[in-house]
């Protein structure tokens, strides 16, 4: 049983306790106070005696106030009852402790959903070191692996609890490509620097994610035929990230380092910086801002502030360059 009916009842119960009072003092012109006390001891059906002498409509009253009245104790009673024995007194003070939990959180990612889809992205996040908060509509298997939030991501409170503001990105992982567009509408205008990546169910709904806000959308079908498509023509070729990312076990990694206003990169030749001899990492690609990459950039060019580096190494080189250019 939810705390909304709890509320349902509770509200209903006042309301019967309202029109018990008003109905006393209307009908046998008592004041509030003996009123309100006429019709508390009516409802517990303690038995005191009235606290004034009732009339003919008076008595007709107080046995409609009875039947009523009873009805609505009980039910009350029966709702805080299921309540506690059902445990959702404990899942609602675990949600409290989760969301005081989450309120500390910075630069983390946001998972909007978390069916298969959903729980592959926060298994993946969290296996790279990322902290993750998931959002659902319900609880779902092994939601309890990480900080998360029960309600529904289209709602900018939902999405305010998860401390959207303070988040490096989200994830908008819903089964409804209506449901993705309403999260990135939302999610962008909650934090316009935040990086959203949609799911798009439908590929005609890419470019309506994109205009939305999404600054990726991956649509799951155009992906799965692209593979197949590559597997059919070169069958031996094998990608590597797709190694790096089942392998578990594999040393290397890629990474991406912006650019900034970092004075030891920007402005300075891929040469000049020797990213391979002081971190041992290496520069695969350069994507510029306007998205456009750059692949297997020349020694001489010089990084501009806008750029961003794709690098690949071991998980202590990449830490390296996070920590020799941060």
């Amino acid at each position: 049983m939810s705390r909304r009916g709890i509320v349902h009842a509770l509200l209903f119960l006042t309301g019967v306790f309202l029109i018990g009072t008003l109905g006393y003092h209307w009908i046998e012109k008592a004041s509030l106070l003996d009123s309100a006390y006429m019709t508390v001891i009516t409802l517990a059906t303690v038995g005191f005696r009235e606290t004034f002498p009732l009339s003919r409509p008076g008595m007709i009253f107080t046995m409609v106030l009875i039947m009523v009245g009873v009805g609505a104790m009980g039910f009350t009673f029966t709702q805080l009852a299921t309540f506690l024995i059902s445990g959702d007194l404990r899942r609602a003070l675990k949600g409290r402790q989760m969301e005081k939990q989450i309120g500390r959180f910075k630069n983390h990612v946001v998972v909007c959903g978390f069916g298969r889809i959903g729980r592959a992205v926060a298994e993946n996040l969290n296996r790279a070191g990322k902290q993750v908060v998931v959002i659902d509509r319900g609880m779902q298997d092994h939601m309890d692996n990480y900080p998360h939030i029960v309600g529904d991501a289209t709602e900018d409170e939902v999405l305010e609890l998860a401390r959207i503001k303070d988040a490096r990105a989200l994830a908008a992982c819903l089964p409804s490509d209506a449901d993705n567009l309403f999260i990135t509408l939302s999610a962008r205008a909650l934090s316009p620097q935040l990086k959203v990546v949609a799911r798009a169910i439908s590929a005609d709904n890419t470019a309506k994610l994109r205009r939305a806000g999404a600054d990726e959308v991956i649509s799951i079908h155009d992906i799965s035929a692209r593979r197949m498509a590559s597997v059919l023509v070169r069958p031996h070729l094998v990608n590597l990230v797709d190694v790096m990312d089942s392998n578990q076990e594999m040393l290397l990694e890629m990474s991406e380092f912006p650019i900034g206003d970092n004075e030891n990169l920007s402005g300075k030749s891929i040469a000049n910086v020797n990213l391979k001899r002081n971190t041992g990492a290496l520069i695969l690609a350069v994507r510029h801002q306007d998205g456009r990459v750059l692949f297997n950039p020349d020694s001489d060019y010089l990084i501009r502030g806008d750029d961003t580096l794709i690098i690949m190494g071991e998980p202590e080189q990449i830490s390296r360059v996070d920590q020799l250019f941060k």
